[in-house]
């Protein structure tokens, strides 16, 4: 790949500049502690076979030093206007600027002012022993190969497609990709006319700018730094550390600093040199301002969704890389359902193979290339990069300083939108504040969730009435929020196991069926009609399957429903005064929420319940609720006394267990029983099944395994088998109408969301229409709606048309009626297709219209 020139693609709209990590300061970052060993063995292998003299850790001198002389004001068009070929660095390197290993790393141990602790992984040993290399000019001028590698990469998003040079004008985006914050335009220019006085630059002119630009980037710090320096010491403190890292353009996050402190304040004295500050932000950028933690999920993710690309000439595997339509789903699974609308943007921008550069071409666009893990992390960080904007513009009165990133016009009517939540004037952000800012996006506060996550972004202990975050730490709570879709680490991780329980192919995904199935087992009571209405909510990316964060935002939906009838029952037994629920109402508001109004021994006692109180109580009462629900296998309770009204009809001896035989006779009366012997096998080995689940119900008397009789609550279990098993052949029916029918996946959801909303529609039009009493009763459309709904396509039906429309329907009905005809949903696509065919009384014009 190295020798093939460009390594790596990718593809990012315009970002501002920001929350940015310093690469290139001194050293863009290593590779990924994961792939280090591998990054070794492949050099070594290139390095052999190239027979070139480097070695993986060799400092490669900038463009200028290798040839003797800078390339400043060399053309890049020549006079006839063609383009030259771009030239690719070459990796030699003089004999004398190698410094034999031991003694380097003896200089590293025995600096100063930047020293390497031990008991660190190699990579991030590597990364300091460089940085100190360099502090005290142990080593020449010139960037090492991994970082050439990060920015020949980076150059190779910003280039033009199909040649070897950029636009100057896209130097200033490039240096943010990387991950600089001082990407101001006309200072970006001043240091690219040092270089080319013309408006393209190659890649060897651009490690000369990179050179050139991190001595005046440095400078810029040590200016910032010396602000800070009051005293002339030469030091700052540590509590002066986040101060200072947002004047230079960062947004320190605090786990993140923490980490990076460790390293870097080894001494623990609470000061730091602007070497080490230096330091500091090296390592604060070494994985893109991520803790290692935050690495390792993104890495576990990256591999979930790359792809392998065989194996080097020496016989190692190459790294998994990204293919750029996996992009978005990757980060989403990171970073939680509310970053779908920024990661969307980026696929579709890394899939179009322009790459970076602000100037479009008309064609001549490259094949898209895939994301190298390290790589990936910058586009995670130009996504949370992307969020932080966003709450700038929704909060600029918090946002201070970064409001500068932003021009007047992107920030409209959100300054004045913001002015509710900002009460106090302050800037900085209470509980009372952020509370609003929660609520305004459908989210229910509850004190153990915001206590959590106030542990982990705020520095010393929160006060509810006098504390306040500053912006970075409010960007950091809603970002955690987000991620967490408003649950508690534990509830989240439980959330997982039960996800991972009913994925049952490892995939990663589930269907409704199966998230019916789900949503059964966590006490939910839903239809798989009902579900798939669900799922189409939530389901970002339109696979009719759920992904965990999409199941995790359709839980949240579920418990701010839940949230919403706890609120209700509260404000209306709450007593005004103290905002609280007293001893007196405990057992009415119990039973008003459906649970069991005796109170939880543990949460029995005489304080009045607040609504964060009165929730843990439903949710103790709650895990009850769960296993009666599968007790009852997520049937309603009319269903089960229907299901009991039939067995004990059948159970004529009264002993209350029916054999096989009487087992045949109920099953028959639900269209259940077994047609061949090799389904009575198979019905025989679900008995089994449903006395292990009405078990795990905490049914006790289920009666031994292999036994021909079957009681009622192992009844109900097979019960909720044989269902799914019929919706199951229904499914499987219904994708071989589609095929039949030519309807894609999507549009066959469409016309499910169609007839569902016209069937509710139906009983209110029609007052003689009742309702099912059993979720089993097929959903059905009678003819006089079918026809309004026709009619609401935009077509006028004349007499001949009408005629027409009752033939189809009365063809299409079970039993071939026509005043009491009636269409499932598999009759109603027939009729579909048969009015798209036919061009119905001009319906393709009129939809076109309407489109």
């Amino acid at each position: 790949e190295r020798k093939g020139g460009t390594v790596g693609s990718g593809g990012l709209p315009d970002f501002p500049g920001g929350l940015r990590s310093l690469s290139a300061l001194l050293g863009p970052p290593s590779q990924d502690y994961e792939t280090a060993a591998w990054a070794q063995a492949a050099l070594a292998d290139i390095a052999r076979e190239d027979r070139e003299p480097y070695a993986p850790a060799d400092i490669v001198p900038s463009v200028g030093a290798r040839r003797g002389a800078s390339k400043q004001g060399s053309p890049v068009l020549s006079k006839q206007g063609s383009r030259r070929p771009s030239k690719q660095p070459t990796a030699e390197m003089p004999a004398a600027e190698a410094a034999p290993q031991d003694e380097a790393h003896e200089r590293a141990h025995s600096r100063g002012s930047i020293s390497v602790p031990t008991g660190m992984t190699p990579e991030m040993r590597e990364l300091l022993e460089t940085i100190a290399a360099r502090a005290d000019g142990s080593i020449a001028e010139g960037f090492s190969r991994k970082e050439i590698d990060r920015m020949q990469t980076a150059f190779g998003r910003f280039k033009i497609p199909g040649e070897s040079d950029l636009y100057v004008t896209d130097v200033a985006d490039l240096l943010a990709y990387l991950g600089h914050v001082i990407t101001q335009e006309e200072q970006v220019m001043a240091v690219v006319r040092q270089i080319t006085t013309y408006d393209y630059m190659d890649f060897d002119e651009f490690l000369t700018f990179m050179g050139k630009f991190i001595e005046f980037e440095r400078e810029e710090f040590r200016k910032v730094y010396d602000e800070y320096d009051e005293d002339g010491s030469g030091e700052i403190s540590i509590k002066e550390l986040r101060a200072l890292t947002k004047a230079l353009g960062f947004v320190p996050l605090r786990q993140m600093v923490n980490e990076a402190l460790a390293i870097v304040d080894a001494d623990g004295n609470g000061q730091l040199s602007f070497d080490e500050l230096c330091t500091f932000l090296a390592v604060y950028q070494h994985a893109e301002g991520f803790t290692r933690a935050e690495v390792n999920e993104l890495r576990a993710y990256f591999d979930r969704f790359s792809v392998s690309k065989g194996v080097t000439p020496g016989g190692r595997p190459k790294p998994k890389v990204l293919p750029p339509e996996a992009l978005s789903d990757a980060l989403v699974q990171v970073f939680g359902l509310q970053v779908a609308p920024f990661t969307r943007i980026m696929g579709e921008k890394l899939s179009s193979g322009q790459g970076l550069q602000k100037s479009t071409f008309d064609k001549g666009g490259e094949e898209p290339e895939s994301l190298h893990f390290p790589e990936f992390l910058i586009f995670a960080r130009k996504l949370r990069e992307e969020v932080f904007y966003k709450q700038c513009k929704e909060h600029p009165r918090w946002a201070g300083h970064h409001l500068s990133k932003l021009g007047q016009s992107e920030l409209g009517k959100d300054t004045e939108a913001f002015q509710k939540f900002d009460s106090d004037k302050s800037g900085g952000i209470s509980e009372q504040e952020l509370r609003k800012v929660l609520i305004s996006r459908d989210y229910t506060p509850l004190r153990c969730v915001l206590d959590e996550i106030l542990d982990e972004v705020y520095e010393g202990d929160w006060d509810p009435e006098t504390s306040e975050l500053d912006f970075e730490e409010f960007f950091d709570f809603m970002l955690i929020y987000d991620q967490r879709d408003g649950f508690t680490v534990d509830e989240a991780a439980e959330l997982r196991k039960v996800y991972d329980r009913f994925d049952e192919d490892g995939s990663g995904e589930v269907s409704a069926m199966e998230c019916a199935d789900l949503f059964r087992y966590v006490g939910y009571r839903v239809t798989l009609d009902d579900l798939r209405e669900h799922v189409c909510q939530v389901d970002e990316n339109s696979s009719g399957q759920l992904d965990f964060r999409e199941f995790l935002r359709l839980m949240r939906l579920y418990r701010e429903k839940e949230l919403k009838k706890i609120r209700s029952v509260f404000n209306c037994f709450k007593d005004e005064g103290t905002d609280s629920v007293h001893v007196h109402a405990k057992q009415s508001v119990l039973g008003a929420l459906g649970h069991d109004s005796s109170i939880p021994p543990s949460l029995d006692d005489v304080a009045p319940w607040t609504f964060d109180a009165l929730v843990d109580v439903v949710d103790s009462c709650r895990t009850e609720y769960v296993n009666k629900e599968r007790k009852k296998a997520g049937f309603s309770d009319m269903e089960i006394a229907y299901f009991h009204e039939i067995y004990e009809k059948f159970d004529t001896n009264k002993n209350g267990e029916i054999d096989n035989l009487e087992l045949q006779a109920i099953l028959k009366e639900f269209n259940w029983e077994p047609k061949s012997r090799e389904q009575q096998l198979d019905l025989m080995s679900k008995l089994d099944q449903a006395r292990a689940l009405a078990r795990e119900a905490g049914v006790h008397d289920v009666g031994p395994d292999g036994s021909p009789f079957i009681k009622f609550w192992s009844f109900v279990q097979l019960a909720r088998m044989l269902r799914t098993q019929t919706e199951k052949e229904e499914e499987a029916a219904l994708r071989d109408l589609q095929v039949e029918l030519r309807f894609a996946e999507g549009e066959v959801e469409d016309f499910r969301q169609i007839f569902r909303g016209w069937v509710r529609k139906s009983y209110e039009l029609e007052a003689k229409r009742k309702r099912p009493q059993s979720d089993n009763v097929p959903e059905t459309l009678p003819r006089d709606t079918v026809k309004r709904l026709v009619r609401s396509l935009g077509v006028s039906i004349s007499p001949a048309n009408s005629e027409k429309l009752d033939g189809k329907i009365k063809e299409l009905d079970e039993f071939g009626r026509l005043e009491s005809a009636e269409l499932n949903f598999f009759s109603f696509l027939y009729l579909m297709r048969w009015i798209l065919d036919t061009d119905f009384a001009g319906v393709n014009d009129a939809a076109a219209k309407q489109g």
